[in-house]
Parts: C-alpha cells; structure tokens; sequence
C-alpha cells in the first residue's frame, strides 16, 4: 500500500470488488515469465504486461483500453510462479480483481537522485496499488510504503564461479588496464617513428645519403627493433647508427623493462587469486575486504543486498559498484 497517495481507481464507497493495479518484479523462484500463446493468452499463469516504463500515464493509458485484444501482442506476458499463486489465492479470499504488469525499470526501489526507482517509485506515484514479489523489508522502505507480515523468511548468500572454469582467452590482458595497453601500443609506434626520423636525418644514419651505407634503416626496421625489446626475443634487427637514435632505443629499453615488471607482478596477483578466490569463509573473509588485482564480486543494484553493504561496510560497497548487475540472473550468468 501507499502511505503517500490514495488508491487511484479504487472506489471504496461500494461493496462492489475492487479492482487493482499489481507490479511485480521477475524472481525466480518467485515469479516467472514466459511468452503468450498465438492468441495472446495464458493457457497457464497469470496474464501480465510488461510495458518497459515507469511511466504513470501510459500505465493508466495500457489499463485502460479494455479488452485485452486492444492492448499489443508486444507487451504480453505469462507471469507465474509462488507470488502469482498467492495473489490469486488472496484475490479470491478477500474478493478483488487485478490487473498486473512487470516493473519497468526492473528494479526493487532505492532512493536516487531524490527520487524513488522500481517497484517502491511505482507506489508512491500511483501507477500501482500493490506490490507482489520477493521483496525485502528495511527501514527506508518502511517509512514510505506499508509492508504486509512477512510470508518468506530468507537470508543473505554468496555464489561463486565453479573451480573448473576455463580462463578466457583474453585472459593475458587482465593484468593491466585496457588503457596502458593502448599506450604502450601507441609508444611503440611514436618511438619506430623518431627512430627513423633520426636516423634518415643523421650523416651517419643507414641512409642512401650516409657515407654510402648498403643497408636502409627503414620505419620496418624501427618496428622490428621496437617490436624484439619489447618481447625481449633476439631477432636479426637493424640497429640504429647515430648517437640520437641509439640514445631512444635505451630509453625503450628501459621503459619496456618498467612494463615487463609490472606486467609479470600483475599476472602472478590475478594467477593467485583466480585458484584461490572460490573459498570465501563469509562476508567478513578478507578476500571481500581487500580484494586483489582482477578479483571481482557484485550484487543486485538498488536491492536490500545493496543497501545492508552499503550501510555496513562503505569500503567494499565503494569497490563492488562498478560490478553490480540489474537483476539475480545478470550476476549468475557472469559467474558461468
């Protein structure tokens, strides 16, 4: 129910059985959805609508049009599952009809920007009159909405990804962020072009004009110099002959050394953690707390789960934002 605004298209004067407007939110095993029959009927479940939007007016627009061949084929759905069991059986006992559709931005409801999202953001606008999930009580919804006695006790967990996952194959560049790929790639290239530059403009560079050379020292050659230090593998190269030259090619030297380092530290941290990160002792493990190079864990964005973290432990909340997911399934299948 709704602290906030009154029950809009309800008409409690009559005796007559009222008519609601029901949001819920897909959560297995709670609610389910599966598509409509060539009819745009429920053979089994629940019809529901699943218009994309939190818009209030449009909700009304979709409820509003009557009969259900008016509403589109595109926005119909079969809802089923434990909830939808219970609000039948409810709507039986107390004698009410309901209308029921899917949240649209699929969330449970969190205060942002000074405004309330998902299932709770429907509420208090008015777009629904109840609210029919798993859906979790705390403090701050609490105070804006009225929560029934709860009919599911449930606790916190942690999944983790199975010990026999295979590394992908970009796995190698997990060690250092995309954008130090970019630049030692863009370096590279830089360094092969004043290489050449230098040597092409020195009268002791492997020129056609430099004391009548055989070889050329080409950009190619630049390349294939820049290329060997960088792998540290021998290769039959071209050196550069002027001082200028020879000068940035130990300067490469040094800067490869640097990345070479950085890069093996980095790999041996992400080795480590992906055999070890599986054994996680609780939300207290370390492993949470102070998480290594490329380990990565998230929850629900803007559920109960979020809020407890965020409240009980800023740090790892600060650190796990980037990761979180929409909806449960989105994280499951991260973890395959």
């Amino acid at each position: 129910s709704n602290k906030q605004s009154s029950y809009q298209g309800v008409d409690w004067r009559y005796p007559s059985r009222l008519h609601l407007r029901v949001v819920t939110l897909v959560e297995h095993p709670f609610v389910f959805t599966r598509e409509v029959d060539e009819d745009g009927l429920c053979p089994a479940g629940q019809l529901c609508l699943d218009p994309l939007t939190n818009n209030t007016a449009l909700l009304q627009s979709l409820f509003l049009q009557g009969p259900n061949d008016s509403i589109p084929m595109k926005y119909k759905k079969c809802c089923y599952g434990y909830c939808i069991d219970l609000l039948e059986k409810l709507a039986e006992d107390i004698g009410f009809d309901f209308d029921l559709y899917i949240v649209g931005d699929g969330k449970y409801g969190g205060f942002k920007n000074r405004r309330w999202t998902g299932l709770v953001g429907d509420l208090l606008s008015g777009a629904a009159h109840l609210a029919v999930t798993s859906f979790s009580i705390n403090s701050a919804r609490s105070r804006v909405i009225d929560f029934t006695s709860p009919f599911f006790s449930t606790s916190l967990g942690i999944l983790v990804r199975s010990r026999d996952t295979a590394a992908p194959i970009g796995a190698f560049m997990w060690p250092l962020h995309w954008s130090m790929w970019l630049g030692i790639f863009i370096s590279l290239h830089v360094t092969a072009v004043f290489l050449t530059v230098y040597e092409w403009n020195s009268p002791f560079g492997m020129t056609p004009r430099g004391r009548n050379r055989d070889k050329v020292f080409s950009f190619s050659s630049a390349l294939n110099v820049c290329y060997a230090i960088l792998f540290g593998r021998t290769a039959a190269i071209k050196p550069p002959k002027c001082w200028t030259g020879r000068f940035l090619m130990n300067l490469w030297a040094i800067f490869c050394l640097f990345c070479l380092s950085t890069y093996t530290a980095n790999l041996a941290a992400v080795m480590v953690g992906e055999k070890t990160f599986e054994q996680l002792s609780g939300i207290h493990d370390p492993k949470l707390h102070h998480p290594s190079q490329g380990f990565r864990f998230a929850t629900v964005r803007e559920s109960s789960a979020e809020d407890y973290l965020k409240k009980s432990f800023p740090e790892m909340h600060g650190y796990m934002t980037r990761y979180n997911v929409p909806a449960t399934p989105d994280g499951i299948e991260h973890l395959k």
